[in-house]
């Protein structure tokens, strides 16, 4: 009966490993989600210039070392329990943007900021591009949410699939510039 009852606390102590396990998983992919889009975005030429999070929103901003055109990302984990990342799988609301430096971003700007005055547009449509600008830095956006499955960039628990985020990365800027391309030539 005691070697019985050592194998069945055996199990629960495993069991109990693997829930800490999902439970550690789950808390720890938005920290590793932020890391490695740092990590893509330096290794696609761009420096890390500005970093804020309140918890749940982690915004990144980079700029080219070469090009400077800039990248900005808003990153928000959705799964936060282990049962909604099994239900709903890991998975995040991500705004890219990519801006340029335009000579005169103001007039730029009102000719835009007019063009897309329609009340029909929901910026927190997944795939529709809004444009904005910084005056005081004279870059003008475009950004584009999406609602991202994780699983894609990750091989196991905590190996990231770098090529695979570059390259979804690298989409959607291009996206972004030619839709800001069009827009100013335009």
């Amino acid at each position: 009966m005691t070697e019985q009852l050592d194998q069945v606390f055996g199990r629960l102590v495993n069991r109990s490993w693997q829930r800490f396990s999902e439970e550690l998983h789950t808390r720890e992919i938005d920290d590793l989600l932020v890391g490695a889009v740092i990590t893509a975005a330096v290794a696609q030429g761009n420096a890390l210039i500005d970093l804020n999070s309140d918890g749940n929103h982690h915004y990144l901003r980079f700029q080219h070392r070469e090009r400077k055109h800039r990248l900005m990302f808003q990153l928000t984990h959705r799964a936060g329990t282990v049962m909604a990342a099994k239900t709903l799988g890991q998975h995040a609301a991500v705004t890219i943007a990519y801006g340029e430096y335009v000579r005169d971003a103001r007039t730029v700007w009102q000719a835009l900021k007019s063009e897309v005055k329609s009340g029909f547009l929901d910026v927190g449509e997944p795939g529709v591009f809004t444009v904005d600008a910084d005056l005081a830095t004279g870059y003008v956006y475009v950004q584009v949410p999406l609602l991202l499955d994780l699983e894609p960039y990750f091989a196991d628990h905590y190996t990231v699939k770098y090529p695979v985020l570059q390259e979804h990365i690298a989409a959607v800027t291009q996206a972004c510039a030619k839709y800001l391309h069009g827009r100013i030539a335009a």
